[in-house]
C-alpha cells in the first residue's frame, strides 16, 4: 500500500528529477550529469504534489460502504492492483503533459480512496475489543515501513535506473502492487470462518468478541453525521493527517534547500524519522492496551496518547527548523515523528471504541476531510517558501505545530471511550439482559473491566 501512498504524497518531485520538480532549474552538482526532463515553478510542483488528494476524496465513504457491502479484503486488494496500473500508466502520462501526470494522479488517488476504511473493515472482523489497538497500529506501521524503504530506494533509481532514473521508480513500484496483489489474493481471507487454517478455539473466541459487528443493521447516516465522538476523531484526524503530510513533502525539500544535502544522502535521512516511527506506533498500541487491561479507561488511554504525541511532534519538528546541521534537524525530526506514531492510539483507533460495526464509514469521512489537508499542505507549503529561506521553513513548521495543538484540544474535549448508542451499544445491551447473560461493563466500551483470566487475548490461545 504504502508503496503508492509515499509516491502520491511526497515522492513526485524525486521521481521525475526531483530538484528540477521542485526548484525550476537544473539539477547541476545535486545529481551529477542527469539532465532535467521538466522546469516546473513552485506553484505548479504545488497543484501537482497535491493532485493525488483531488480523486483520493471521492471514493472514501463509497469505498467504505463497498467494504461493508463486498468485504474490506476484496476491495482493498483490488484497489491496489488498479493503483499498480495507473503507477505503471504515470511516465506516458508525465512526458505527454504535466495535465496528463495530474489526471493519472487523480485517478490513482480516486482507487487508493478505499484502502484505509477498508482497513478499519478488516479489523472489525478480526480484533478483539482489548487488542485493537495493538493490532491496529501494527497494521499501520507498515505504511511506515514503505516510506522507509522508497525514500531511499527512490533516490537511488532517480540517480541509477532506467528510462531517464525517475521514470524507472514508477515501473518497479507498479510492477511491485502487482505482485503484492496476488500474494494477497493467496494468503488474506475475509473473516476467521473462512480462513482454512485458524484453530477452532481462536475463531470462535474472535467470533464472540465481534459478534454484533458480524451482523449490520443499515448504515445511520444521520447519527453518524450528528455523532460529536465522531467529528472529534475527525478533527483529530484531521490535524494528523496535516503533520504528516507536511513532513512527507517539506523534510526531503528541507534538507535539499536549506541543509544542502544531495539527493542521495537525503533519501536516506528522510526515511529516518519513519523508520523511528513504525516502531514508535506499535509500542503505542501494545502499552495502549496494557493500560486499558489493568489501569486506565479507554476514554483516558485515548486522551493521554493523542494529547501527548500531538504536542511532543509538534514542538521538536518546530525545533528542527532551528538545526543548522543535517544531523542535528534528522534527529528532532526523529523524535517528532516518532511521538506523531503515539496519535494512532488515540483518534484511529477511537473509531472502533465508539462503533466497531461502522469504523470503516467514520474512517471514510475522516479521509474525505483529511484529503483537503493532503493538497493544501503541499500549496501552502510551495507558496510560503518561494524564497527557499530557512525562516519560511519555521513558519511552516509553526503552523504544523498550531494545528497540532488544536486538534489535540478538540480530540480530547468531545472525544468518547464507549460504544455509541446509534452504533448498537444498547441494543446489545438489551440483548444480553434477555438472554440472562452478563457481559463486560458495557458503558466503559470494554474499559479494563475484566482480568486477564475473565477475558483471554488470541495471543493466550494461540
Amino acid at each position: 500500500m504504502k508503496l503508492h501512498q509515499v509516491l502520491l504524497s511526497n515522492s513526485e518531485w524525486r521521481c521525475m528529477h526531483p530538484y528540477k520538480i521542485l526548484h525550476g532549474h537544473v539539477m547541476g552538482s545535486h545529481v551529477g550529469r542527469q539532465t532535467a526532463e521538466f522546469n516546473w515553478d513552485s506553484k505548479l510542483q504545488g497543484i501537482v504534489l497535491g493532485s493525488f488528494y483531488y480523486g483520493y476524496a471521492f471514493l472514501q465513504i463509497p469505498g467504505a460502504w463497498l467494504a461493508l457491502r463486498y468485504g474490506g479484503t476484496r476491495v482493498f486488494g483490488y484497489a491496489i492492483f488498479m493503483a499498480s496500473m495507473f503507477t505503471l500508466l504515470t511516465p506516458i502520462a508525465t512526458r505527454a503533459s504535466v495535465y496528463g501526470l495530474i489526471g493519472v494522479r487523480a485517478a490513482e488517488g480516486l482507487v487508493l480512496g478505499a484502502v484505509f476504511p477498508c482497513n478499519h473493515a478488516i479489523w472489525s472482523k478480526w480484533a478483539p475489543p482489548l487488542e485493537r489497538t495493538t493490532l491496529v497500529t501494527l497494521a499501520i506501521s507498515g505504511c511506515h515501513v514503505g516510506t522507509i524503504i522508497t525514500m531511499p530506494l527512490t533516490g537511488l533509481l532517480t540517480r541509477y535506473g532506467f528510462d531517464g532514473g525517475w521514470a524507472s521508480v514508477f515501473y518497479c513500484f507498479g510492477a511491485a502492487g502487482i505482485l503484492w496483489f496476488a500474494a494477497w489474493q493467496l494468503v488474506v481471507h475475509e473473516s476467521p470462518e473462512d480462513h482454512p487454517t485458524i484453530s477452532e478455539q481462536e475463531k470462535q473466541l474472535i467470533l464472540k468478541e465481534t459478534e454484533s459487528i458480524n451482523n449490520p443493521d443499515p448504515v445511520p447516516w444521520k447519527a453518524l453525521l450528528t455523532s460529536v465522538p465522531v467529528w472529534a476523531i475527525m478533527a483529530g484526524n484531521l490535524a494528523a493527517d496535516w503533520g504528516l503530510y507536511t513532513i512527507l513533502i517539506s523534510l526531503p525539500m528541507y534538507l535539499i534547500d536549506i541543509l544542502h544535502t544531495d539527493i542521495q544522502t537525503m533519501g536516506f535521512l528522510a526515511a529516518a524519522p519513519f523508520l523511528v516511527k513504525s516502531l514508535s506506533g506499535p509500542f503505542g498500541g501494545i502499552t495502549a492496551d496494557l493500560l486499558r487491561r489493568r489501569w486506565l479507561s479507554t476514554r483516558s488511554v485515548r486522551r493521554l496518547y493523542y494529547s501527548v504525541g500531538a504536542i511532543f511532534a509538534g514542538t521538536f519538528i518546530v525545533a528542527a527548523g532551528y538545526a543548522t546541521k543535517a544531523t542535528v534537524a534528522i534527529a528532532l525530526m526523529c523524535v517528532g515523528v516518532a511521538s506523531s506514531g503515539l496519535l494512532h492510539s488515540g483518534y484511529n483507533v477511537n473509531m472502533l471504541d465508539v462503533a466497531p460495526t461502522y469504523a470503516c464509514i467514520i474512517m471514510g469521512m475522516c479521509n474525505t476531510l483529511g484529503t483537503t489537508a493532503g493538497f493544501l499542505s503541499p500549496m501552502l507549503v510551495g507558496y510560503i517558501t518561494a524564497e527557499k529561506k530557512a525562516s519560511e521553513w519555521r513558519t511552516v513548521f509553526w503552523i504544523t505545530l498550531a494545528v497540532y495543538i488544536v486538534g489535540a484540544v478538540l480530540f480530547c474535549a468531545f472525544m468518547s471511550g464507549e460504544v455509541q448508542p446509534w452504533a448498537g451499544g444498547q441494543l446489545k445491551e438489551s440483548a444480553a439482559k434477555k438472554q440472562e447473560v452478563k457481559l463486560p461493563d458495557e458503558e466503559k466500551g470494554y474499559e479494563a473491566a475484566e482480568t486477564d483470566e475473565e477475558r483471554p487475548t488470541t495471543k493466550e490461545i494461540s
